[in-house]
């Protein structure tokens, strides 16, 4: 994600931009933060509107969303204890997104074992990774083991938050 690989492929990028240097290629693309966008890859168009009508319910009456997002909408709205945008009368999150996330590990691991109640939604993995070590990290003799090579954010929380 960073070093000195994406620093090399800024800088031929730069180079390509200024007419400077000689490559069999016009352009680069980064590959090294995960932005399908960037990339071509298209919006996911039927997930976003159904958050934008959760978040804006006015929206579930126009037809500029499509029918099956307002459909989906719609069902999601019943389920919620708290309107979008409104923090959770949960804070691990909506218990309905919770009981699905449970499914989901049950049937990917084949196991029975996964639990609504254990589950916390975060907003996002580094939201996630940043709890989970702010909570496991409470001075300087805490280590935590990461992988190597790791993601920098790993080292970045451990030094933050005092451990080694």
């Amino acid at each position: 994600m960073r070093g000195k690989i994406p620093l090399r492929g800024e800088e031929i990028q730069n180079d390509i931009r200024a007419g400077k240097g000689k490559y069999n290629f016009s352009s680069t693309t980064s590959l090294n933060i995960g932005n399908p966008q960037a990339v071509g890859q298209g919006h996911i168009t039927f997930n976003r509107e159904v958050l934008s009508c959760l978040i804006n319910p006015a929206l579930i009456n126009t037809d500029a969303i499509s029918n099956d997002a307002r459909e989906r909408a719609r069902q999601y709205r019943k389920l919620l204890d708290t309107p979008m945008g409104a923090y959770t009368s949960n804070s691990k999150g909506f218990q309905y997104a919770r009981e699905k996330v449970a499914e989901f590990i049950n049937k990917r691991d084949n196991v029975t074992n996964a639990d609504a109640k254990k589950i916390y939604l975060t907003n996002g993995a580094g939201e996630g990774v940043k709890l989970v070590f702010n909570m496991l990290i409470r001075g300087g003799n805490d280590g935590i083991m990461i992988p190597i090579p790791q993601y920098p954010l790993y080292s970045a929380l451990i030094t933050l938050n005092g451990g080694k």
